[in-house]
């Protein structure tokens, strides 16, 4: 009998598995769901793929793997959502994968595949909060740390170089993904050095298996120095990040989504009941649950998908919590079952009524603006209002005015710049006829008193015609003298001036 109920157990954690990434997959082809960081770097992807090098030509405040990475996907559905779509299937993709190296943490690691499976069904709600179809780098980012320490724990148990090598090489790529990855990665650190103090790794082992890592990231810094952007690269990705928390000052701290109480809890359990007496990959799991706990108590979260690591580290710990509490109780691990059961049945009772949008819906205003504008037209974005996929920006801080400007500004990266000069001179099809605030009071309860760009009602009425939606505006007929042409010899959309 106890044979019988763990393959229905196996099988039924297994089934919700394939629920929740089929779902992942049915809100982004149906729906859609994305968000502005989504759309940023799905842009970021496209000027790459037309040939433009961030820092230099465009600005950004992130390491860039995820935008060549894109590139590819972004460029095969250039001037359309398929691109969106495509991308975000490729994170689905790597959610897939990420839960795949969580299941054999257990496997091979943890505790058995019972453990791995609850861990892995901990970490997949299929709710839309945890950003787990988006594509953006924390989930690049806690794919590579993952898989990373996968390898680690396989260097630890058979002293191949190789694994040691491949987990290097993955940590490096969550810090070429998104720079955040710091600060777990000096915990990682400090584990290494104390595994090197009780010799379970070799000194010599660490030194070959960094040399590519660090070979690639001088190569990186050269190729900035080369273009004369090196001192930019840091001062964007780096201090300009350090100045991000400021900005949100009483909105810094959000709660952890309901999805997340349960495997906290199990943790807490896993963390009081099995740490102490567990093996080593168990303590080592723990001390980074416990650091990344920390960073997002006290340091910054102020959207649920900063938690994305620790959710992942606190499903891991609910595994080994799952199979210490059925160990003597079998009849428990229907109760799990029980509930990823109630949980896949709410979600699917929650997706099958909702309605799917049309495209002019799916992204937001971006699918709106993709039927109005062409592929010659500039477009601007708005104030906390992202819609510019494949058009030219009319300044090189193209994104997130109000804030990034702002802090680029403070810190010396360059001067704030008058949007409605730029706007004269580049004549955007499409631009946001509100303020732009200042996020640092903006954030701080001073909204509609503090705006540091604005654009006059005088130029508005001028040049632009209201769309009637989020505050959009489309430049005049009259205004809108140019032909655009396709160039078969470059490749690439001209725009003529008939005058």
């Amino acid at each position: 009998m106890t044979e019988r109920l763990n393959r229905l157990v196996i099988a039924i954690l297994i089934t919700y598995l394939v629920f929740s990434i089929g779902l992942l997959c049915w809100v982004v082809v149906y729906s859609g769901s994305g968000d502005g960081d989504t759309l940023e770097h799905v842009h970021s992807s496209w000027l790459i793929y037309t040939g433009q090098m961030p820092y230099k030509d465009f600005f950004q405040h992130h390491n860039p793997l995820l935008w060549y990475i894109g590139a590819p996907l972004v460029g095969l559905y250039e001037y359309s959502l398929r691109a969106v779509d495509a991308v975000n299937m490729l994170t689905v993709g790597v959610t897939a994968l990420t839960l795949y190296y969580i299941y054999r943490l257990h496997k091979d690691f943890l505790s058995n595949a019972f453990g791995g499976l609850v861990a892995a069904a901990f970490c997949v709600f299929p709710h839309e909060s945890l950003y787990d179809k988006d594509f953006k780098p924390d989930n690049f980012m806690g794919a590579s740390l993952i898989i990373g320490i996968y390898y680690l724990f396989c260097y630890l148990k058979n002293k191949r170089l190789t694994s040691l090598i491949s987990s290097f090489l993955l940590f490096f790529a969550a810090f070429m993904f998104t720079q955040k990855a710091v600060l777990i990665l000096v915990i990682l650190g400090g584990v290494i050095l104390y595994l090197l103090w009780q010799k379970q790794l070799l000194w010599s082992d660490v030194l070959a298996s960094a040399v590519l890592p660090v070979l690639l990231y001088v190569l990186f810094l050269a190729w900035m120095w080369s273009e004369d952007i090196l001192m930019l690269y840091f001062k964007a990705n780096f201090e300009l990040n350090s100045h991000i928390p400021a900005v949100f000052y009483t909105r810094r701290f959000i709660s952890p989504t309901a999805e997340m109480y349960l495997p906290l809890i199990l943790s807490l359990f896993a963390m009081a009941k099995c740490v102490y007496n567990g093996n080593m990959y168990v303590k080592i799991i723990a001390v980074l649950f416990i650091a990344e706990f920390l960073f997002r108590l006290y340091y910054f979260t102020p959207f649920v998908y900063y938690f994305a690591f620790l959710h992942q580290m606190a499903s891991v710990l609910a595994g080994v919590a799952a199979v210490e509490l059925t160990k003597k109780r079998q009849w428990l691990k229907g109760l799990f079952v029980a509930y990823f059961i109630v949980v896949g049945g709410v979600y699917a009772h929650i997706y099958s009524r909702r309605i799917t949008v049309g495209d002019s819906y799916k992204y937001g205003a971006a699918g709106f603006i993709l039927e109005l504008a062409n592929p010659c037209d500039y477009v601007l974005n708005g104030y906390r209002i992202g819609f510019n996929l494949f058009n030219k920006n009319v300044d090189y801080i193209w994104n997130l005015q109000g804030q990034i400007d702002v802090i680029a500004a403070t810190i010396g990266i360059r001067p704030l710049v008058n949007l409605e000069e730029l706007i004269r001179k580049h004549r955007p099809k499409i631009i946001y006829g509100g303020n732009y605030y200042d996020t640092y009071r903006e954030y701080r309860g001073d909204i509609g008193i503090y705006p540091i760009h604005w654009i006059s009602k005088h130029l508005l009425n001028e040049m632009y015609t209201p769309l009637n939606r989020d505050d959009l505006y489309i430049l005049k007929p009259e205004y809108q003298s140019y032909d655009c042409r396709y160039n078969p010899r470059t490749k690439t959309y001209e725009y003529r001036d008939k005058h």
